[in-house]
């Protein structure tokens, strides 16, 4: 699996500081797959860390064990293969697209898993059956051409070529439509071409073969480049090119010895033996089989049995038959048991689907049951209802004026109610309206002096310093005392016309007229940085099409908050973080400052009763978070639609 160089440092820092605890633990869960394949221990952390967030989500609760098979697969695979079938159970009963990915993939693992136990026809109905259909559903294209590759490499192994090479060819052609596609389209464009060189298509073997090697020339060696070598050593083989095949394949084995990976060694040195015996030198390819058999990947059954096959080729070749009949014998038994093997998973299958059956007849009966039993009860419902009529009948005379004077006092009542109700609301739209032209106005009024500094009195200091910088000129010749304080004058008046300026793009910024609100708030967190604050600024999915006099008040917001931090809570450090999903802005300002104490702090600044107002204006939600020597953190979550 290929992972961006900052994929781990980005999922760290969501898991931090994600507005959600779904984010949190889902980032969590993705960083437990990420450790699996090199740090056990790291993986159950944040599998655990994610699994406190939870709460109450079923979906979160499905993520959760499907990751923990993940975390399982290498470890306990009966285990991972139980978990993933539960993960699938979980997504099943849950709507929505995502839902639909996570359970085919459950199901494409537990297909996987099922390899491992040498029982290809479990893994092929997983992939076909299961897998494949619900990828397909979802409209998941990288998962459907990796379940295309799958199909394809069982079909491949049970030597079924032509099959084989039009699953390749489905899987192609969907991966290659992904924008971000090499680690997905390297295995299935791999074996392909392997595919091709088992059906003696050389040509088309060869394409692939160029393809794969001119990618990954600029890659550091992995598991890719023994792939390739394999389906090179077999191309060379059946191209008649014997000792370029040999050099390809045992620079191969050396890597895989570095790389540790004994299911390609296995798969080399099988490979390697064909290309001696080819050439006919028997000798070799017995030490070669010999090697073989040494290793780990002898242990599976295919392999087993492609190995007794090979092993009783050669020894006959040697003519050394009690080792040939040895190896031949082997060979038998293994075969047999390969078959004992289809007839009980073709058993098992057609059990499964008699129980489905089965079960199907109970459920029909159940229903059948059911509607009789709906049926008497409805009929009992009915003869009461008749008696309760009759009764009704007969009291409704009696019960007439006092229902009718229940009915005219509740009546008035509810009118009551709903009349202070539009009071209220009234009231509240009144407030409304009344706050929304307040700021409107503020913010006019700020433009209009903002302009007016900037053109008026900014060009009028500007008009003075060039008469005073032009008397400079006439004064060069005369007392250096009168210079040095024109030249004084001058600097003041500099610094007054840029503090000035100062003034007016803080009144109105001109950023967040011209770039938007993500660029106006990251000109204000550097504008008010100095050698003793630092703030930093993160910004997730902000959309530049929030209306202009909404975006002005988020501005307004984070622009005081940061007064305040300035100037109350000595801070060294500010985070201002903002991001948005759908028509929901949120936001969140901490520091490392001296904090406060929310119960002893008094009555609230002006600050934040403006910061409030305008939360209220955007219909959000203000938390302030702090104590004593602990900094503070405000979150704010803003309604931000049309």
């Amino acid at each position: 699996m290929l992972f961006p160089g900052n994929y781990a440092d980005s999922l760290e820092h969501l898991a931090r500081a994600a507005p959600t605890d779904s984010i949190k633990a889902r980032s969590c869960f993705l960083l437990a797959e990420y450790w699996c394949y090199t740090d056990t221990a790291k993986a159950n952390q944040y599998l655990l860390a994610g699994e406190r967030l939870i709460k109450a989500s079923p979906y979160l609760k499905a993520l959760h064990t499907f990751y923990k098979a993940f975390v399982l697969y290498d470890i306990d695979r009966q285990e991972a293969a139980l978990k993933f079938l539960e993960a699938g159970q979980q997504l099943e009963k849950l709507p929505g697209r995502e839902a639909m990915k996570f359970r085919a993939r459950s199901w494409r693992n537990y297909g996987s898993l099922q390899q491992f136990k040498d029982n290809d026809l479990a893994m092929l109905d997983a992939m076909m059956n299961k897998a494949l259909p619900i990828a397909q559903k979802a409209n998941d294209t990288l998962l459907t051409g990796f379940i295309y590759a799958d199909i394809g490499m069982i079909f491949m192994n049970q030597k079924l070529y032509t099959k084989a090479a039009d699953f390749y060819r489905k899987s192609i052609q969907l991966l290659d439509l992904l924008p971000d596609k090499l680690y997905a389209l390297l295995p299935a464009l791999d074996n392909r071409a392997l595919n091709f060189c088992y059906m003696d298509s050389l040509k088309q073997a060869a394409s692939i073969i160029n393809r794969v090697g001119s990618v990954l020339k600029s890659y550091p060696p992995s598991d890719y480049q023994l792939d390739l070598a394999l389906t090179k050593g077999v191309y060379l083989r059946k191209s008649k090119n014997y000792h370029a095949s040999i050099q390809v394949l045992r620079q191969a084995i050396q890597l895989a010895d570095s790389l540790q990976n004994t299911a390609l060694k296995f798969n080399l040195l099988i490979e390697l033996h064909s290309t001696y015996m080819a050439m006919k030198h028997y000798p070799e390819s017995l030490n070669i089989l010999l090697d073989a058999l040494k290793t780990d990947q002898y242990h599976y059954l295919d392999d087993r049995l492609q190995l007794a096959q090979k092993l009783t080729e050669t020894y006959d070749r040697l003519n050394d038959v009690p080792n040939a009949y040895k190896w031949m014998k082997t060979y038998t038994q293994l075969q047999d048991s390969v078959y004992t093997r289809d007839f009980k998973n073709s058993i098992s299958n057609m059990d499964t689907r008699f129980r489905l059956s089965e079960k199907e007849k109970q459920v029909a009966l159940l229903q059948a049951a059911n509607k009789e039993a709906a049926l008497k009860a409805k009929n009992t419902r009915l003869s009461n209802s008749i008696l309760i009529v009759l009764c009704l009948v007969i009291l409704l005379a009696f019960g007439f004026f006092f229902i009718t004077y229940r009915t005219g006092k509740k009546l008035a009542l509810q009118k009551e109610l709903n009349y202070q109700q539009q009071l209220k609301e009234m009231e509240q739209r009144q407030q409304i309206v009344t706050t929304e032209a307040m700021l409107e106005g503020e913010e006019r009024e700020r433009r209009r002096v903002a302009r007016d500094l900037h053109d008026g009195l900014g060009g009028m200091l500007a008009g003075i310093k060039m008469k005073l910088s032009g008397h400079v000129k006439q004064l060069q010749y005369k007392e250096e005392k009168e210079q040095k304080e024109l030249a004084g004058i001058i600097s003041q008046l500099d610094n007054s016309v840029s503090e000035l300026r100062r003034i007016a793009r803080n009144m109105m910024p001109e950023s967040l007229i011209r770039f938007g609100l993500q660029t106006a708030l990251k000109d204000l967190c550097e504008s008010m940085m100095s050698g003793d604050i630092r703030i930093s600024f993160i910004a997730f999915d902000i959309d530049e099409q929030i209306d202009l006099s909404k975006q002005v008040v988020i501005y307004r917001i984070i622009q005081e908050i940061l007064a305040n931090a300035i100037r109350h809570s000595h801070a060294r450090n500010i985070m201002v973080q903002c991001s948005q999903h759908s028509s929901r802005f949120y936001v969140t300002v901490e520091d490392d400052g001296i904090g406060f104490n929310k119960t002893t702090s008094g009555k609230k600044g002006i600050g934040l009763t403006n910061i409030e107002n305008r939360v209220k204006y955007l219909n959000g939600t203000l938390d302030v978070v702090s104590a004593p020597d602990q900094g503070t953190t405000i979150n704010m979550e803003l309604h931000v639609a049309a």
